[in-house]
């Protein structure tokens, strides 16, 4: 049983051991050995910025031929949550009111980019945005009708939208008459 401690011991001071050898005091004697480059840069050959303007369109390049677009914008129709078959008779988005969903379209694009192309960078749609203008402005914005290349992930896309874009678009009180309004939406995976 002691010969046992002992050996416990024993091995406890092997790390300690390891550390001491490992560091000896005497290297910072040899600190002064090493070079220290105190050279000065040459700044006679540092390249000035060329404003010169190039045609880059005689630049050759070997890009692939683009791929054919198979997308196609569809103007839906909001059902307002009556009926399947029912066509809607919402007004056009009136000019103030685009004016707001162009100018905080980052909202939008946020939907788009987090909870679509995350999930499938391909990811394409067109989404019919059902806006209620009231005296003070926006009262509500919902998803209306939703075309998507990927149903499941445009389901993730859509509940964003609903949430956000109530909080995002703002319209002046008096602004656009009091109404039910539809604001056509596409998403690619362009920029």
């Amino acid at each position: 049983m002691n010969d046992m401690k002992t050996v416990v011991k024993r091995l406890a001071l092997v790390p300690l051991l390891a550390i001491a050898v490992a560091c000896p005091g005497d290297k910072k004697k040899d600190t002064a050995a090493i070079p220290v480059d105190t050279a000065k840069p040459d700044t006679t050959k540092l390249a000035v910025n060329d404003t010169t303007p190039t045609d880059l369109r005689n630049v050759p390049s070997n890009l692939p031929k683009p791929a054919p677009d198979t997308f196609h914008k569809q103007n839906l129709r909001p059902s307002g949550g009556i009926g399947p078959t029912t066509t809607s008779s919402f007004a056009e988005a009136p000019t103030p009111l685009m004016d707001a969903v162009q100018r905080e379209q980052s909202a939008t694009r946020f939907c788009f980019t987090e909870f679509g192309q995350k999930a499938d960078p391909s990811l394409r749609g067109n989404v019919a945005m059902v806006v209620t203008i009231g005296n003070g402005g926006i009262t509500d914005a919902r998803v209306g009708d939703a075309k998507w290349s990927s149903a499941s992930v445009g389901r993730s896309v859509n509940r964003c939208l609903d949430q956000k874009a109530k909080q995002a678009w703002n319209v002046a009180p008096g602004a656009v008459k009091p109404g039910r309004y539809v604001v056509q939406l596409s998403f690619t995976g362009e920029r």
